[in-house]
Order: structure tokens, then C-alpha cells, then sequence
């Protein structure tokens, strides 16, 4: 009698879950996921993380990485530099990208509506569609992986995965395939937010002897060239 009346009430509680929408151990789509990780990222007012890039250039089957660092601060500053000594660096008002080999700097206005790296790696509403999700692991850490096409089919990147860490909701790594079957994948690790960053990350010092290319646009003439 009381095993009846037990699934009875289990019966009735599953019915009202349903009801106001509670689906116990329901998986998160893959749209959610993304929109808990962009809505965590937007509390932060620093970040801060190790970046791993790795190209596979599939005609030649061979494969290259670089290391490096990406900083960021709200509203408009971030840095990001790898080691073989180029840099890219958002004060607010400018953006520098310096080149060592080329000896070369390039300084362009900062536009209101620019993307931070992060950004840029999280913003893929507008370009991709989830087609799947699954739950995987990344350097002993769970992840939700989403399998993402794009809506355009003149892209050059056919497929995007996405490891977003299940505890955290940072970012881990992104993998972008090609037409041409190269891929090339970027690694977050050692993530910190919220730490105090140096007012200097944020400036660039000219390098001596470094070519610049100035592509702000001209002050207008004093007294409105009077």
C-alpha cells in the first residue's frame, strides 16, 4: 500500500514540475549555454588569461603554435601579446598593433562599437547556429562542448567548436574548421578575474627605430581654421 502511495506522489510531483516548466535534469541548449557565459563574462571588470594557438595547415599536414597573454579592463582596454613579441594594445582612445619583425606600428582610432578579443570569441550569434551540444572534458575539467555551422555558406569556416568550462563558465577553447581542411584552434588557461591590472599593460612605448603609420583621423584646424 505504501509503495503505491509513494509513486502516487511521485506521479503527481513530476506532473507538476512539467507544469511550471521544471524539467529536472534537463540538458541546457547550446543558445543557453552561450547566454550564461556572455552574462557571467559581464560582471567581470578585468580579465586576464594565458592564450595557446595552434595552426594545422592541412596540404603540408604540418602544424605551429605560439604563446601568449590577453589582458582586459572595462570599459575599452585590453592588451594582447605573444612571444614572439607582437602586440596589440587598446588604451581607449587609440588601438597600436606592433609588428617586431617589420619594425612597424599602426595606430588606428578606437571605435565606439569595437569588440573585445573576448568578445570576439564569444559573439557568435550573429555568424553560427548550434547544431549540437555535449558534455566533455578539457584538461581534467568539464566542459559543455557546442558544435556550431555558420548561417552563410560562402564563409570559410565550415564548423566551430566550443568548450565553455560547465563550473566557471569561462571560455576554454575554440576550434575553427576550414573548406580547405585547416584548422586552427585557440586555449585559455589560467584564468583570473577581477585582479587589480597595471596602468602600464595599457600603454604603448614606441619601440626605438619602429616605423609608425598613424591612421587616426586628422585634428581639425584650430579656431575652426580660421
Amino acid at each position: 500500500m505504501k509503495t503505491g502511495v509513494t509513486m502516487h506522489k511521485m506521479a503527481v510531483l513530476a506532473c507538476a514540475l512539467v507544469v511550471v516548466g521544471v524539467q529536472p535534469g534537463r540538458a541546457m541548449s547550446a543558445i543557453e549555454v552561450m547566454e550564461r557565459a556572455q552574462e557571467r563574462f559581464a560582471r567581470y571588470r578585468t580579465f586576464s588569461a594565458r592564450i595557446h594557438k595552434e595552426f594545422h595547415w592541412a596540404a603540408l599536414d604540418r602544424s605551429s603554435s605560439r604563446e601568449g597573454r590577453m589582458y582586459l579592463r572595462r570599459p575599452d582596454e585590453f592588451r594582447v601579446e605573444m612571444e614572439d613579441g607582437s602586440l596589440v594594445v587598446a588604451d581607449g582612445e587609440a588601438i597600436w598593433t606592433y609588428t617586431p619583425r617589420n619594425e612597424q606600428a599602426i595606430v588606428s582610432p578606437y571605435q565606439a562599437d569595437l569588440q573585445t578579443p573576448w568578445e570576439i570569441l564569444m559573439d557568435y550569434s550573429g555568424r553560427f547556429r548550434p547544431i549540437a551540444t555535449e558534455q566533455a572534458e578539457l584538461d581534467g575539467r568539464s566542459c559543455h562542448l557546442l558544435i556550431m555551422e555558420p548561417y552563410a555558406e560562402t564563409t570559410q569556416v565550415v564548423q566551430l567548436k566550443v568548450w565553455i568550462d560547465r563550473r566557471r563558465w569561462y571560455l576554454r577553447r575554440v576550434e575553427q574548421f576550414e573548406t580547405n581542411g585547416n584548422v586552427t584552434t585557440y586555449t585559455l588557461r589560467g584564468v583570473e578575474t577581477d585582479r587589480r591590472l597595471d596602468d602600464s599593460l595599457f600603454e604603448f612605448v614606441v619601440p626605438e627605430g619602429t616605423d609608425i603609420i598613424d591612421r587616426r583621423p586628422a585634428p581639425p584646424p584650430a579656431n575652426g581654421g580660421r
